[in-house]
């Protein structure tokens, strides 16, 4: 069996189409013809007014809490467990990410963590749907509403993910998207940033413009193109926008097909619960599943089915190194490691198998075969 990749991306011949044509046709710049059918699209999918395509979902986190109006002490809560471009987006802002821990079923912050961590300095909470998977929406909400914070959503794991018929990404006060290679909707590197406030999307139009009022000098509105307020230049280029044009019309087949993979892995594996926790899906989710871990019990098994699998050339993969562990976050927690139990023991006994659409049904019953044969032995 040939080696198997962890994740590719799954572009045919209409982007490779769409991208010829935005390259003979567009200076490929910001904002072009194809940007604009982007846009539409978008605000189509995900019911929201306002779409901001940016240069990646990192950049499309640092324009939302650039424009929140945070300063020097105040405090956002985050989870540990996520990328470090979400907790360097508050520091960027100038404020103070504050560490928290998950649930242990979705892997998404813990609402009752948030709690034991709101201060007088706490300003908002930056939310992580992982793996395409809904936050518990209900009670952070509450929460925010309770003690007045804002609510970002790092969506970068859920377009075509959807929560109570509402897709995940726009329950908050703004939510970022990725269209990273690694993504079930991509362009190799790229993002959005979706909202419902119009003073919000305002301040961010003139961030992402490098400060300027060029949205307004564009439409005819003032007569000068100049510096208005403080911000740099997130445009995504159009034809990057001219593939995901095409991308996101596949949505329903490309979350269809990683679907049935997923239902593949858990009816597999189900035998095998005395060992792992498999992924569940919330009542009222349609996922994307963007991944599909497996938690192990022990981290001791975790390993061993980490190191056959790969020396068998199928790529699976750990995620993420909590940041409160990190050199990043020591540093921030005064050189102090502050345990989040959960956080930890998931970081270490989590394990993501391959789950894309490009993955043939040889490829899925090697990989279940292989995963298998180390489990009975377990």
């Amino acid at each position: 069996m040939k080696h198997i990749v962890f994740t590719k991306p799954y572009w045919g011949k209409e982007e490779i189409t769409a991208a010829r044509d935005a390259i003979q046709t567009t200076l490929g710049t910001g904002d072009g013809p194809h940007t604009a059918r982007f846009i539409s699209s978008m605000q189509k999918i995900l019911d929201v007014p306002y779409v901001l395509p940016v240069t990646s979902c990192t950049h499309g986190l640092e324009m939302i809490l650039a424009c929140m109006g945070l300063k020097r002490g105040d405090e956002v809560i985050v989870p540990s467990f996520t990328m470090s471009s979400t907790a360097n987006a508050i520091i960027l802002a100038g404020a103070t990410p504050v560490f928290c821990d998950i649930e242990d079923r979705r892997y998404t912050i813990d609402p009752k963590d948030i709690q034991r961590r709101i201060t007088p300095h706490t300003k908002g909470i930056m939310l992580v749907h992982y793996a395409g998977m809904p936050c518990l929406m209900e009670e952070i909400l509450d929460i925010a509403k309770k003690h007045h914070l804002f609510i970002v959503e790092d969506a970068a794991h859920t377009m075509g993910a959807l929560y109570k018929g509402r897709a995940l990404g726009t329950w908050g006060d703004a939510g970022a998207y990725s269209f990273h290679g690694t993504k079930n909707v991509c362009c190799g590197e790229g993002g959005a940033v979706v909202t419902r406030d119009t003073k919000l999307a305002d301040a961010m139009e003139v961030y992402r413009a490098n400060g300027t009022n060029r949205r307004e000098f564009l439409r005819g509105t003032v007569d000068k193109y100049t510096w208005v307020g403080k911000g740099t230049s997130f445009f995504l280029s159009d034809i990057l926008c001219a593939m995901l044009v095409m991308q996101l019309k596949k949505i329903p087949r490309i979350n269809s097909m990683r679907s049935s993979i997923a239902k593949a892995y858990s009816k597999h594996l189900k035998p095998y619960q005395n060992l792992i926790i498999l992924p569940s899906v919330p009542a009222g989710c349609v996922p994307n599943w963007h991944i599909y871990g497996i938690r192990f019990k022990k981290e001791s098994h975790a390993k061993v089915l980490y190191d056959h699998m790969r020396a068998h050339g199928i790529d699976v993969t750990t995620h993420y190194v909590p940041l409160h562990s990190s050199p990043m976050g020591r540093i921030l927690n005064g050189g102090k490691k502050h345990p989040l139990p959960v956080t930890d023991i998931v970081a270490k006994t989590l394990i993501r198998l391959p789950i894309y659409p490009g993955l043939t049904r040889e490829e899925l019953h090697h990989i279940i075969q292989e995963a298998q044969s180390v489990l009975k032995q377990l």
